[in-house]
C-alpha cells in the first residue's frame, strides 16, 4: 500500500475511532421521568419567541426542536446549563431550570409533530448528495448519513440529532463552529467553537474531526440540503 493511502486509511481509522465513542457518550445518556405539560409551561414562559410552542422557530439561526429525539435535547439544555456547550441566550435562560425542569422541557418538545422542511438548492443537490451519502475519502470526510440517517432522521438511541428539515442557517453556524474547534482555531472566546460531543473532555468529537476538513462551499451545499431532505 502506498504511503498515502495508508495516512488516508489510518485517518478514516482514527474518525471511525472518534465516532464509537461519540455513540457511547450518547447512548450512556438516561433521561429522567418527565411531564410534558410542566415542560409546555416553561416552553411558554421561555422559548417559544425562538424556537416555537411546537418547536417550529421563526428564526432561521435557531434551531427547529419539534420531534426532536430526546436524548439529544435533554444532553444539549444539560451542556447548555454546565457550560459545556456554550451560548449566552441559553445559558441565561436555563440558569433559573431544575435538572428535572430540563428533563421535562426536552421532554415537551420531543413530544411535539416533526417540523416541516425546508428547501434546499437544486444547483447543488447532487453534489451535496455526494458528500452527504458518501463523504469524501481523498480528505478524510466520512459520510455524514452514517451518524444522521440517510434522511437525515438521525438516531434516536444514539441520541444523534435529526438533521432533515432543519434551519440552513443554523446548520452552517454549527458546522462553523464544529470546525473552528477542530482545527483549534483562534478564538477570543469559547462560545466561537462548539466541543459538546466529545467522549471526555480533552477529546476531539467526531464533528470537530469531520468539520475540520470542510471547507465554506461544503458547509454551503450540506447545509441548504439538509434543509430539504426529509
Amino acid at each position: 500500500m502506498k504511503p498515502a493511502k495508508k495516512a488516508t486509511l489510518a485517518k478514516l481509522t482514527l474518525a471511525s475511532g472518534i465516532g464509537l465513542a461519540s455513540f457511547s457518550a450518547y447512548a450512556a445518556v438516561t433521561v429522567p421521568t418527565y411531564d410534558i405539560e410542566a415542560g409546555k409551561a416553561i416552553v411558554e414562559a421561555n422559548c417559544a419567541a425562538c424556537h416555537g410552542l411546537d418547536g417550529m422557530s421563526p428564526v432561521p439561526t435557531q434551531p427547529n426542536l419539534g420531534g426532536q429525539n430526546i436524548k439529544y435535547l435533554y444532553k444539549q439544555l444539560v451542556d447548555f446549563k454546565t457550560k459545556a456547550r456554550r451560548n449566552g441566550i441559553m445559558e441565561a435562560q436555563l440558569a433559573g431550570l431544575t435538572q428535572q425542569d430540563l428533563a421535562n422541557l426536552a421532554g415537551y418538545y420531543a413530544s411535539r409533530t416533526p417540523w416541516t422542511p425546508g428547501y434546499g438548492n437544486k444547483a447543488t443537490v447532487a453534489e451535496a448528495t455526494k458528500l452527504y451519502l458518501g463523504g469524501d475519502k481523498t480528505r478524510g470526510v466520512i459520510p455524514c448519513s452514517g451518524c444522521h440517517d440517510p434522511k437525515g432522521a438521525g438516531n434516536a438511541y444514539a441520541g444523534f440529532p435529526r438533521l432533515g428539515g432543519q434551519h440552513a442557517a443554523y446548520l452552517a453556524t454549527q458546522l462553523k463552529l464544529f470546525r473552528a474547534a477542530g482545527r483549534e482555531d483562534d478564538v477570543s472566546s469559547d462560545t466561537e467553537v462548539r466541543t459538546n460531543d466529545s467522549a471526555k473532555a480533552g477529546d476531539k468529537g467526531m464533528m470537530q474531526m469531520v468539520a475540520s476538513r470542510l471547507s465554506d462551499r461544503d458547509i454551503k451545499i450540506l447545509s441548504e440540503y439538509l434543509s430539504a431532505l426529509h
